[in-house]
């Protein structure tokens, strides 16, 4: 019977009273979905394979595909809600949701609460942090489908060349700066990092002690250790020199691809472009802070799959987003192109669980923290990248640039900004 319902379904014409799914004038139901996963890369070509997977075990559902830019995702998003054209299906971070979530258009929120769509069960096969990161306010906002956070990757041949030690776990960043001077010689750098960028500066923070927000989520930029390690970060360009002036986070990779970087601080998003350059990748978890003890501790983000609350075709959007969120699809990503996994079962693969890249990002990401899922997380990256540039360029020592930052954004928060 169940399965005479769903065919039925699928006629043209033939819509249960009680469904949200509604038919385009051919009797196909069509989704509208947004990715960000860059034009010809491998994350690309595994979306659509899974993409055509779904419309081929659902005949009568056609998926059309749009890709917008990752970091514009939130706010194109937002722009096309408010103006009543949403997708169905978007690609969203958790650090997004926060800002997203607070938008309302007529007492609504833009996403549809996932959690009533999926059942207990569905819930269990995702860790457990990845899915509270897509909550806002307890409405389940997305389904995780990625982690990913920073870690230290480097090239073997380089430090066989100059006969330095491969990092290990046990390094420390006095370590680090030591075997990056070492490697500095002639036009190669011991390391390519942007100095400069806040996401870069998130884990240093952590590892220096400090903390982008108290426990009530109240902004504390300037916290004990911040200013240290924001000064750490900016010194390895201006003081011992060991990355190239300038760098940025495209001059980063292309530094690390043409071996003129022994190290790169990178995530697993470019490890298939790395090995595309037929560099012998190596990678090993961030070092500890020799001041404080504790080890870098990266910003985790999550990546997932929303709903439009705009949607008129709730049901089938969902089955999309499980169908992108699945085991399946998360292990021909994990696999294929390095994605970390969120779901459960994956993490014991034994193929993934035996993949030396994905073990070793899974074993980084477990000492990272997960980014708030707040609205002050998804503002904390315009103050931080007007401190830094006030430090870098000397206008401003750490400690005064990060009480700047903490209280611009405690005047955005409320409103004054």
């Amino acid at each position: 019977m169940p399965f005479i319902l769903v065919f039925l379904l699928l006629l043209p014409g033939c819509v249960s009273p009680d469904s949200s799914i509604e038919e385009n004038d051919t009797g196909t139901v069509s989704l509208v979905v947004w990715h960000s996963f860059a034009t010809e890369s491998k994350e690309l070509a595994t979306f659509e394979s899974q993409i055509a997977r779904f419309m081929a075990s659902n005949p009568g559902v056609e998926v059309e595909t749009s890709a917008i830019p990752f970091s514009e995702a939130a706010r194109q998003f937002m722009i096309a809600a408010q103006g009543g054209e949403a997708p169905d299906v978007v690609r969203l971070s958790s650090d997004q949701l926060g800002e997203i979530g607070e938008v309302r258009v007529g007492g609504q929120s833009l996403l549809e609460d996932l959690k009533p769509h999926l059942t207990p069960i569905e819930r269990s096969k995702f860790d457990a942090r990845a899915l509270n990161a897509m909550k806002y306010e307890g409405d389940l906002l997305g389904i995780p489908a990625s982690q990913d956070c920073l870690s230290l990757i480097f090239n073997p041949l380089l430090f066989d060349a100059a006969g330095v030690d491969y990092p290990s776990e046990n390094w420390t960043l006095n370590d680090m700066v030591s075997a990056a001077s070492q490697l500095t010689q002639g036009d190669v750098h011991g390391l390519a990092m942007p100095v400069k960028n806040a996401y870069w500066w998130f884990g240093f923070q952590a590892g220096y002690g400090g903390s982008l927000f108290d426990e009530n989520g109240t902004p504390t930029l300037d916290s004990n250790g911040s200013a240290e390690a924001m000064d750490w970060m900016i010194d390895l360009e201006m003081t011992h020199g060991v990355v190239q002036t300038g760098t940025q986070s495209e001059s980063m990779k292309t530094q690390f691809l043409s071996s003129k970087a022994a190290m790169v601080v990178d995530g697993p998003w470019n490890w298939a472009t790395y090995e595309a350059g037929r560099i012998p990748l190596q990678q090993s978890i961030l070092p500890i802070v020799d001041s404080t003890g504790e080890r870098v501790s990266p910003l985790v983000t999550y990546k997932g799959w929303s709903v439009s609350k705009q949607s008129s075709q709730k049901e089938w959007s969902v089955r999309l987003a499980l169908h992108l969120s699945s085991s399946e699809s998360q292990r021909e990503f994990a696999l294929e192109t390095y994605t970390m996994p969120t779901h459960v079962d994956v993490y014991v693969d034994s193929e993934v669980a035996q993949n030396p890249v994905i073990s070793g990002f899974l074993e980084q990401l477990m000492v990272g923290f997960p980014a708030p899922t707040t609205e002050a997380m998804s503002m904390v990256y315009d103050p931080l990248g007007t401190a830094f540039e006030n430090v870098y360029s000397g206008e401003l020592d750490a400690t005064t640039a990060l009480a700047a930052a903490d209280a611009a954004l405690e005047s955005d928060l409320e409103g004054g900004g």
